[in-house]
């Protein structure tokens, strides 16, 4: 980032938000002439998920954003960098540094701020609806194992002395309604 002097506000070139998964994406300038630095704040994420699967998802958001920038011509990409890392034996992550960032610098060592952002822009874009067909695709995977868990605990069940007397037709008919009333599909209504 570019040095800030007292009175003087600071505003990144950039700033999206991933509104479902709680990460927030900036662009800043970065220190050296030429070079940019893309940061991935985690936060809001490590509140509602803990730490360690926040850093984990902020991680796996940054490899493909940095995947999708890197796309862009006339740029070379630094490795993703985990501000929380320590070098002491008795602490390895300094669990308030809720970001990863990566710099990124441009082929003639200069400034292009109106390049970079369009080309920033892009790149959040498109690694967003990739990130939320991985996202999809999780949340689907997810709902299968809870639904199969649920369809294997009520077979235990019914095959329990308690529902002895219940038929075969009655416990096949129950084991194939009642996940799917359970785990019905809510729909948005978009």
């Amino acid at each position: 980032m570019t040095g800030v002097s007292e009175g003087e506000s600071w505003a990144p070139l950039a700033e999206y938000r991933l509104e479902r998964s709680g990460l927030e994406v900036k662009l800043d300038k970065g220190f050296d002439e030429g070079t940019y630095c893309v940061y991935i704040e985690f936060d809001q994420l490590a509140g509602r998920q803990g730490f360690t699967a926040a850093r984990r998802a902020a991680g796996e958001y940054g490899a493909a954003l940095k995947g999708q920038l890197g796309r862009a011509a006339g740029y070379t990409l630094g490795r993703l960098e985990d501000a929380s890392r320590t070098n002491t034996r008795q602490r390895q992550r300094d669990l308030e540094s809720t970001f990863l960032s990566f710099a990124v610098a441009t082929a003639d060592g200069r400034f292009h701020d109106a390049k970079m952002q369009e080309d920033f822009r892009v790149a959040f874009l498109r690694s967003g609806q990739a990130w939320d067909q991985v996202e999809a695709r999780a949340q689907a995977q997810r709902r299968r194992s809870r639904e199969e868990e649920f369809r294997h605990q009520l077979a235990r069940l019914l095959a329990g002395t308690a529902y002895a007397d219940v038929d075969g037709a009655t416990k096949e008919r129950l084991l194939a309604e009642v996940p799917a009333l359970a785990f019905a599909r809510r729909d948005l209504g978009l």
